[in-house]
């Protein structure tokens, strides 16, 4: 007999929750246009978030990860929300942060708070390149502080992500190697998102085929080395893929917005609810860990892959 997972889940693996759209930065090639966004101007109350997080803080999930925007604009709440959530029960609580406003305090006070789990991005092998990207003067020099003050600090699960552009692609073995002096034992590199401000700047950080396909080549070559950074290719839209085709039967991943909405796909244009008018296990028992089953998520889903030539 086959077990039917959508009716064992008491909620997804994994949720990702951006807690603010608020940024200090104005990257040139972010997805959902952080800072500037009409979420910005409608966000959870703290009040709001608590209630969420105790809510699925019951569920007990495997990872809760907090992103922005900027999530340490609201540090405070973030450091109460892990708490609470270690307190309950899930097992890992991460955060995706630029690392701009790190101190020895606040890393401290994340890691007191449960959080093991920090990406922080660098994309490229100098402030020059990095910063570029980034759209802010002094970005890659906080970047590379931040990963010594959390490792200062004990955390110990550090990644580091790259996004390859026409300017840093040539950069990323230099990139590797100052990781690996930095004791970063994973690397995600994922190509742009077609979408927000990214796609306003198409002419000034877009790749081409022929750079990604030697990037690639790259990444197998050091991989085989087997010197760390370990490097992967986070492919952002292999779950647009996988969530309408072999995984369709049963919701894994779930994304909130800043603003309460609960989205097919941080990279789709389709909420299909928001906690500020039910709660979110309410939600799940209606048909969230099945939503993938409907056609809608479906066309959107192979509409965005065939548009950015995944398939």
């Amino acid at each position: 007999m086959s077990i039917n997972y959508a009716e064992v889940l008491k909620g997804p693996h994994q949720l990702a929750f951006d807690i603010t759209n608020k940024c200090n930065f104005r990257c040139l090639h972010c997805y959902n246009s952080s800072g500037e966004n009409i979420v910005v101007n409608n966000e959870l109350t703290d009040e709001e978030v608590i209630n969420f997080i105790k809510e699925i803080g019951e569920m007990k999930l495997f990872n809760v990860c907090f992103r922005g925007g900027e999530p340490l604009i609201r540090k405070e709440l973030i450091y109460k929300c892990a708490k609470l959530l270690i307190e309950a029960g899930t097992t890992y609580v991460s955060l995706v942060t630029n690392g701009y406003l790190m101190t020895e305090d606040i890393a401290y006070q994340l890691k007191k708070s449960g959080i093991d789990r920090i990406q922080i991005s660098i994309d490229g092998a100098c402030p020059t390149t990095h910063d570029k990207l980034r759209n802010k003067k002094g970005a890659f020099d906080k970047a590379i502080k931040a990963i010594k003050i959390l490792k200062n600090v004990g955390i110990s699960n550090i990644d580091v992500s790259f996004c390859p552009t026409s300017f840093n692609i040539a950069e990323f073995d230099e990139v590797h190697s100052l990781l690996n002096e930095l004791g970063i034992k994973e690397l995600r590199v994922q190509p742009l998102m077609l979408l927000g401000r990214a796609n306003q700047h198409l002419n000034k950080i877009m790749p081409t085929q022929f750079q990604y396909r030697q990037l690639v080549k790259r990444i197998h070559a050091i991989n085989l080395r087997g010197k760390n950074p370990i490097v992967e290719w986070g492919d952002p839209v292999d779950h647009l893929i996988r969530f309408r085709t072999i995984a369709a039967n049963c919701v894994s991943y779930v994304s909130i917005r800043a603003n309460g909405d609960i989205v097919a796909s941080p990279y789709l244009p389709l909420v299909v609810g928001n906690i500020r008018k039910y709660k979110f296990s309410e939600y799940w028992k209606a048909g969230l860990v099945t939503l993938w089953q409907n056609e809608l998520p479906k066309k959107n889903g192979t509409k965005y892959t065939f548009y950015n030539g995944y398939e």
